[in-house]
């Protein structure tokens, strides 16, 4: 009888670990949190989720190639969280949204430190504040790789899709009753290595012999969440094109100005409701994103039609 118990324990617990891991909850979350309706689809958030996984598989996999090239050595290859600062340095505006990331967690670990300690002097200390971003190890390797000065600059930077997702967020609670907007809350903070990085790792499901570092797997899930917020910025893009109003530009700015040409009694007065993104509209917002008829080079370059893998959206 004992041995029945086990035998059925241990085939329950070999199923649950057979199982796949998957995202499909947190995505949902976090689609919500970019902007979506309060119930986004399953169908597209599974979309989303093989999308970002495809896509983080591939930045792992660069991020390990430039791992080897540094370390030039026949042992297991282990990605640091300056590999993956090196794959954004052709984006200024996506690194120095990274780095800013990166200095909010550390700083506020240091707080928590402080709190612990009972030495808050430290923290609240304005020049330590400003010499931590010369004096951090992330900071020191941009500038081993900035030739330009560029990368380090942030005085000169609009980050203008940051502004977009922000404005957007503001517009959406503005008329939340305060279930919706506690719900709204706890959807902005759905993330992917929050406080489960073994999760994390099981779903990238990486080689055996690549190996990731602690800020490594913080870069990565970072990444992973901007993927999703990048998705569903093209898709309000799709439905944005897909809505316009053609006729008087008053009439096309929505406003409670009407014109008797292009009045629409189905339209006007109604009270706007975000309605779920669908399936369709992400893949027509990834389609558009991936053309290479739409890439500025596209058409004049002979290999792009045929590219080995797609061009990341995060990096």
């Amino acid at each position: 009888m004992a041995e029945s118990t086990f035998s059925k324990s241990a085939t329950d617990s070999q199923f649950v670990r057979n199982e796949p891991v998957n995202y499909t909850a947190e995505i949902r979350q976090m689609m919500h949190g970019f902007g979506d309706s309060s119930e986004p689809l399953m169908e597209s958030a599974k979309i989303v989720e093989e999308v970002v996984l495809q896509q983080m598989r591939t930045i792992v996999r660069k991020a390990s190639e430039i791992s080897e090239r540094q370390e030039n050595s026949k042992k297991a290859t282990c990605i640091s969280a300056e590999d993956l600062i090196f794959l954004l340095r052709k984006d200024k505006v996506k690194l120095q949204r990274l780095m800013k990331y990166l200095e909010l967690k550390e700083y506020k670990s240091s707080i928590h430190k402080a709190i612990e300690s009972d030495v808050p002097k430290d923290i609240l200390n304005n020049e330590n504040l400003e010499d931590s971003k010369h004096r951090g190890p992330f900071y020191s390797f941009l500038n081993q790789i900035d030739n330009t000065g560029e990368l380090l600059e942030d005085a000169s930077t609009v980050d203008e899709i940051k502004q977009h997702r922000c404005i957007r967020a503001e517009i959406m609670t503005r008329s939340m009753d305060e279930a919706r907007y506690l719900k709204f809350s706890k959807a902005r903070n759905a993330s992917f290595a929050n406080k489960n990085r073994h999760k994390f790792s099981d779903w990238l499901s990486s080689d055996n012999d690549i190996t990731i570092t602690k800020p490594g797997y913080t870069i990565l899930g970072y990444l992973a969440y901007e993927m999703v917020a990048q998705i569903v910025d093209l898709a309000f893009l799709v439905r944005q094109d897909q809505n316009k109003i053609y006729g008087d530009a008053i009439d096309r700015l929505r406003l409670s100005y009407v014109n008797p040409h292009t009045y629409k009694p189905y339209y006007h007065g109604k009270v706007a409701v975000t309605k779920p993104i669908t399936p369709a509209e992400i893949i027509e917002a990834l389609r558009r994103y991936w053309s290479p008829q739409l890439d500025m080079t596209g058409p004049f370059n002979r290999c792009s039609m045929r590219k080995p893998h797609l061009k990341l959206l995060a990096c």
